[in-house]
């Protein structure tokens, strides 16, 4: 079950927004103003969805604050004449903008697409993440090679050579003899 915050001016414009999404596995709970949506547990939320301008404010300063709140996928709803002015506004908080008049289909286009994009972002992430470790070993490589170069007066290619042996003869990765080098357990 995915849970989905909606907010319009109306509880009328609620109710109709939640019907296009509500009995597709989704929990949905509705607020008509900001006052509303800043008093509840916005990090339970995966989607909020915003049609904008709201009772007491125009939903844009809303919708940054609450990037500051949660990682949700943030969704204006505008009218098509502000959409271009909305996604300039919004651009940095990586809002998705969906044009009035809403329909069932483009609500859930817009799920989709956010769906995608957070799948995309996780890949992006790890791939980020396995690219510093091998960094990170890559600098203790290095570190260990000085280390072994300057302890036994050889070339930097016969000091590899000599982590890569003792890697092969450890049986444990080069990253590991990097490690014990430089925590003077070996050489």
């Amino acid at each position: 079950m995915k849970n989905i915050l909606i907010a319009a001016r109306t509880a009328d414009a609620c109710r109709t927004l939640a019907g296009f999404i509500t009995g597709d596995g989704y929990d949905v709970t509705t607020a008509t103003d900001g006052m509303t949506i800043r008093s509840i547990d916005i990090g339970r939320f995966g989607y909020i969805f915003i049609s904008v301008p709201l009772e007491n404010e125009n939903g844009f300063e809303l919708m940054t604050e609450l990037r500051r709140r949660t990682d949700a996928h943030l969704i204006a709803i505008v009218r098509e004449e502000a959409a271009d002015a909305a996604a300039k506004r919004l651009a940095d908080i990586g809002a998705f903008i969906v044009t009035k008049p809403v329909f069932k289909s483009s609500l859930m286009q817009a799920i989709r697409f956010c769906e995608t994009h957070a799948d995309n972002e996780t890949i992006f992430r790890r791939r980020i993440a396995e690219l510093e470790q091998q960094a990170e070993q890559d600098k203790k490589l290095s570190r260990a090679k000085l280390i072994v170069m300057t302890k036994e007066q050889i070339s930097e290619d016969e000091a590899h050579r000599r982590i890569q042996k003792l890697a092969m003869d450890l049986r444990v990765t080069p990253a590991e003899v990097a490690e014990d080098i430089i925590n003077g357990l070996l050489i």
